[in-house]
């Protein structure tokens, strides 16, 4: 949640968390979008997703700031300000070099994000199949990521061929509403990810996590490949639903993870 508070007379935006200099840059960028070079402010920006795990903590706070913005912009002009997503994600990259795609809604479609250059390059005809995760925390780095100084991951010529494949399996699994078919594209991802000419951020006990995931009967796993986090996912019409997930507590606490939190998607 971003709190925008104009400021006459002055210049610059000051940002509490003063950590938050993503978002200072996200507004001063917005600022400047809407013809309003001069202007100062006060940002506040609140967050509960934990910081430096994987789950979207810096695009979340700098769409926050872009939204609170456009409203505060709206009630100055005394007019509506439309900023769309589009735009939202442009200003985003500019501020944080690559971003989330959380400035767009994916509740009936799915989309394939360039997230370094803020632009969609696929547009699925359909949500994500309804599926129930698990997440967790690997602990790879318990102060967190930083990934402004992680350095790019490089993929062979082979993997980069087979992601195309990946696609036209997760364009099935849409069209079907197939979690076995979701869950196979993201465990492949996941693998791509481990195997990868050049990884920054390998999950520690991946061996161990994938014949979790196939002792248990999970439909596949996810990982962040920017943060610490990643996820077994299941299919919510399992009858034993319940017991695996019990099941796959124990045996992820006993790999010394922490449990994150169970969600369903899409939401």
């Amino acid at each position: 949640m971003g709190k925008f508070v104009p400021q006459v007379g002055r210049t610059g935006v000051q940002v509490k968390p003063n950590h938050f200099y993503k978002c200072e840059l996200a507004a001063r960028l917005a600022l400047d979008a809407f013809g309003m070079r001069n202007m100062a402010a006060k940002l506040e920006v609140r967050t509960m997703v934990p910081e430096g795990a994987g789950m979207g903590s810096s695009t979340s706070g700098v769409v926050a700031s872009i939204r609170a913005i456009a409203r505060s912009v709206a009630a100055y002009r005394g007019s509506r300000v439309l900023l769309a997503p589009h735009l939202q994600a442009k200003l985003a990259v500019a501020a944080e070099h690559a971003c989330d795609s959380l400035m767009f809604d994916c509740t009936s479609s799915t989309i394939l994000f360039a997230h370094r250059m803020g632009k969609v390059v696929q547009v699925f005809n359909g949500p994500l199949p309804q599926m129930y995760i698990l997440g967790f925390d690997t602990g790879a780095a318990n102060s967190g990521i930083g990934t402004d100084r992680l350095p790019r991951a490089r993929y062979s010529r082979d993997q980069i061929a087979a992601f195309g494949c990946a696609l036209a399996v997760l364009e099935r699994a849409i069209s079907e509403q197939s979690v076995a078919l979701a869950g196979r594209v993201a465990t492949f991802s996941a693998i791509q990810s481990e195997s990868a000419l050049q990884n920054p951020l390998k999950k520690p006990k991946f061996d161990e996590l994938l014949r979790i995931k196939e002792d248990i009967g999970s439909a596949g796993i996810v990982v962040a490949h920017s943060g610490t986090v990643a996820g077994l996912i299941f299919d919510p019409n399992l009858p034993d639903l319940r017991s695996r997930m019990d099941e796959a507590k124990a045996a992820i606490g006993r790999l010394g993870f922490d449990i994150r939190c169970t969600f369903s998607t899409p939401y």
